[in-house]
Order: C-alpha cells, then structure tokens, then sequence
C-alpha cells in the first residue's frame, strides 16, 4: 500500500448539501471527468495534462435523480458510436441549451420531476447500428463522453433511465412490470455480449431482486431474488456472461448470464464476517474481484475458483469504493475516513 499527501487540484463538482454519488474518468481525444451528485445533475468536466479540473463543467444534464444509485456508463463502438454523434449534431440548439453552463442546483427542485420522456423516439437505429458494430478482443480505450450512454435511477428511484451524454437528451425508461413491486433501483451495470450484439442492463432492487432488461426492447429477460437485504453493489465481467452481486447482508453471489435461453444461474455463495458491501470490482484478466466492505476492509476472491484470497485492511470507517487501474497491477480504495489508499494485489502469473 502507498501513501501519499500531495494534493495536485480541489475543486468542488456540487453543492455542499448534495454530496457526490459518483466519479468517473473517460480518456480517448481528451480526458473528461463525470460526476454525479444528489442535486439531480450529471455534470462532465475537463481534465487537463496536470490533472486540474475545468472551472466551469463542459456538460451538466439535469436528470432530476435524488437517490443513492450510482450512474454506469457505457461506451458503444464503431457505428453505434457514429450514430449517437450523428444524433446530437441533429439536435437542435434549443434543445440542447439546458445542458450549457447550468445554473447551480437549486434545493426548490427536489419536487419538480424532469421532463416528460414520451418523446424519447424509437431506438431501433441505435439496436441495430449496434448489432453490426465489431467487437475486437484488444484492449481499446474508450471514446469522449460524447458517445456514451449512462443509466441512472430516474426521478422516480424505482424506474432505471438510459440517457445520451451527448445530446443530454433521455432514450428510455425501463418501469417494473405492472404488479411488480421491487422498490428502488440500487445498483445498475450496463453490459453487452458479443454474440447478441444488443446493450443490456443489470438491476439491482430494494427488495434483493437482480434482473437483466435487454434495454433498446424495454423487455425484462430475467428476474431473480438472491438477497433478503436492499442490493448494494454489482458487477460484470468483460463478456457480459459472468458477474458478482452483494447487498446489506454477507452474502457475496457469483453468477451467470446466459441470455439466448434467458437463464441466471448461481455458481456460489460467499459468506463474509460482517455484513454490508459498497461496491464490487472484478480485474480485467478475470482472475480476481475484490469487495469494499462497510466495515472497513477489503476481501480479495479467485473470481474462477470463486475462494477468498486475502483481506486488507487499512481504513478505520467503512470502505465507499473500489476500483482496479486499467493494467490491473493496484487496487484504489476510498474511505469514510476521508483516505484513499492505492493496494499492490496479486500478479497475474502469481494465481
């Protein structure tokens, strides 16, 4: 583990009473930082060689989310891509204007939802443009924020929304069946997989149900219950077939995703000390995943083998969130203690 006080840049992304959900870099023609924060705003900002932030955002869309469900981001390739480009450049300036140098959040909003999204247009282009985009199993990095899609929780917590960073203009909507009551939309992960050519969503619900929507068909492919306790944190690995889920509980589940015949299968069960995980990470080699826990400590697993492997500790309140560098050589750690700590894990010829 590694120490270090220098503090290169401060700036603060939202308003004092709202705090920030979520932090996340994309890099390709220049480096843009998105954050997330309870004011119901998505903002993206500038990044520059020695790591200051832009003084005002690039982007702030207005998603009217009030919630704790942080924000995942998916970046489509090849035409896909194009073709969200295309959409913004179709956009008109009126359209657009409310996403420009925003005004700071206002508290008076929290009652006011977002704009109705009955206009969100059909989004068989953007399927089937993604359908016939290639798929390169090199390591590629992602584009500008500008061709991405986030999902967040919408305004209402317990419908999942997919949003164009763009355009900062709403696609759609996924509502729990009629009848179905799952509560809040916790945790989210946006994934796709080679052979289906299509974008998927991972939901995690309030009531420990994991579901997977096929988001473009708005159709719910797969629903399962796997905690007694509100989902706390997922992930997906590289081919969209695999994952790990957590929740308030000590159960940490490894499963699979077979989508042709829409089946979620269980592979283990995990059993940790104390209960409560923040968030989950799996390296890019698929060999190991890690999970921050609220009591402070970090319990690397085999995520083939699915067996513990080590627990860290160095934090003395409960751990926010994890996440692997892209080579996959540290582990980064972020605390309730205010601390950040970068973690020398397992080598890959090392497991």
């Amino acid at each position: 583990m590694q120490h270090m006080k220098h503090k290169l840049h401060t700036r603060r992304l939202h308003a004092t009473h709202a705090g920030i959900t979520a932090l996340q870099f994309v890099t390709c023609n220049r480096s843009t930082l998105l954050s997330q924060g309870r004011d119901g705003a998505i903002k993206q900002w500038n990044v520059s060689a020695e790591g200051a932030l832009s003084r005002v955002p690039l982007q702030v869309i207005e998603t009217g989310s009030y919630n704790f469900c942080r924000m995942a981001i998916y970046m489509p390739e090849g035409p896909a891509r194009n073709l969200l480009q295309q959409q913004a450049r179709q956009s008109s300036p009126d359209d657009m204007s409310h996403n420009l140098h925003a005004e700071a959040p206002n508290p008076q909003r929290n009652n006011n939802a977002p704009a109705a999204m009955s206009d969100m247009g059909d989004c068989s282009q953007l399927h089937t443009e993604l359908a016939s985009s290639t798929h390169s199993e090199e390591h590629t990095t992602v584009g500008t924020a500008s061709a991405a899609l986030v999902a967040i929780a919408g305004h209402d917590p317990a419908v999942l929304e997919i949003w164009n960073l763009q355009t900062g203009a709403p696609l759609k909507q996924l509502h729990q069946p009629e009848g179905v009551k799952h509560g809040m939309c916790m945790a989210v992960q946006l994934f796709s997989q080679t052979a289906q050519h299509t974008l998927y969503a991972l939901i995690g619900y309030e009531d420990g149900d994991v579901a997977v929507w096929d988001v473009f068909q708005s159709n719910l492919l797969i629903s399962k219950k796997l905690h007694d306790e509100p989902v706390m944190a997922l992930a997906v690995d590289a081919t969209g077939k695999g994952g790990i889920c957590a929740a308030a509980d000590n159960k940490v589940h490894c499963f699979s995703v077979d989508l042709p015949a829409q089946q979620f299968t269980l592979q283990a069960t995990l059993e940790v000390k104390q209960q409560g995980i923040a968030d989950i990470c799996i390296r890019q080699d698929q060999r190991l995943f890690a999970t921050a826990g609220w009591d402070g400590k970090i319990r690397v697993f085999h995520y083939k083998k699915q067996k513990a492997l080590a627990v860290l500790q160095y934090h003395k309140k409960g751990l926010t969130a994890l996440a692997f560098d892209a080579r996959g050589q540290r582990l980064v750690s972020a605390s309730r203690d205010c601390n950040i700590a970068l973690w020398s894990v397992f080598q890959s010829d090392s497991i």
